[in-house]
């Protein structure tokens, strides 16, 4: 059998046949905002919610579709669970040109008045996720940008959806990190875990929030995240099934985006 070496001359994920390596994508696949799913499923649910939309690539944990929304053209792009996977998408999306990333998702909120159903608008996250400190130095603040703060909290107003604003934590941990036992477990103090993060006012806990909010600010690019509750860990509220939820989400973030290309990316690429 023949054995072929590649050597490549730059440090960087070299690109196939002119697409990034993991997403399978060019440049003109991708739109200037992106929405960032963790789950590859929750992909295909935009198919009902946007015009045009089209299944652009499907690559381990990374489904890529775009289309357009109110004429404005915007691409999913799934980044599986937790911080190494995400830093791969939101590199090659930084990389492919798009100018804003905002991660949707499902949440458990740790502050009982946080209601099932509705939707967290984090502005800053706590950087537990790890990969994140391989590029800023822990005193370097993961925020998102006021501009998509902003346009998703006029997008909940205006389709009535309650939500809260506040500091979410980011862990690179499902389990012992975010105050669960592991399934064996049967002796497990998880309340001193979530107690940590209560005192601090943390109002969720999540594992990749700060790394798009810290690989988009090092690079220029505008970030936020929107998302669903599906349970409250301190009032024990849970959703079995939150489908639904998970679709007004969705559509909430296409307004914010919308709303956001048309009140500040627009302008700023006029200017």
């Amino acid at each position: 059998m023949r054995h072929i070496c590649m050597i490549f001359t730059s440090a960087s994920s070299p690109e196939v046949d002119g697409k990034m390596p993991h997403l399978m994508c060019r440049a003109d696949d991708i739109g200037q905002i992106v929405l960032l799913p963790g789950d590859p499923g929750r992909v295909a649910v935009f198919a009902d919610l946007m015009e045009d939309f089209r299944l652009v690539s499907s690559n381990r944990e990374y489904t890529v579709g775009t289309g357009t929304f109110r004429g404005v053209t915007i691409t999913i792009c799934s980044t599986g669970i937790g911080a190494p996977s995400t830093e791969i998408a939101v590199a090659q999306l930084i990389a492919l040109g798009t100018k804003a990333l905002i991660r949707i998702g499902g949440t458990g909120a740790i502050q009982e008045n946080i209601p099932c159903g509705s939707m967290i608008l984090n502005t800053g996250a706590m950087r537990q996720g790890g990969t994140s400190g391989f590029y800023a130095p822990p005193e370097y603040p993961a925020i998102a940008s006021f501009e998509v703060v902003d346009c998703l909290k006029r997008a909940c107003e205006d389709l009535q959806q309650k939500y809260t604003v506040g500091i979410c934590a980011s862990i690179g941990s499902f389990y012992h990190g975010q105050g669960r036992a592991l399934p064996f477990e049967k002796d497990y103090d998880a309340a001193a875990v979530i107690d940590h993060y209560r005192k601090l006012r943390v109002i969720n806990m999540e594992m990749e929030a700060e790394t798009i909010f810290t690989l988009a600010a090092l690079n220029g690019v505008l970030s936020g995240s929107i998302c669903s509750v599906h349970c409250n860990r301190i009032t024990d509220q849970w959703l079995v099934d939150n489908a639904s939820e998970q679709k007004q989400m969705c559509r909430t973030a296409l307004l914010g985006a919308w709303y956001l290309w048309r009140d500040y990316l627009s302008k700023s690429l006029e200017g």
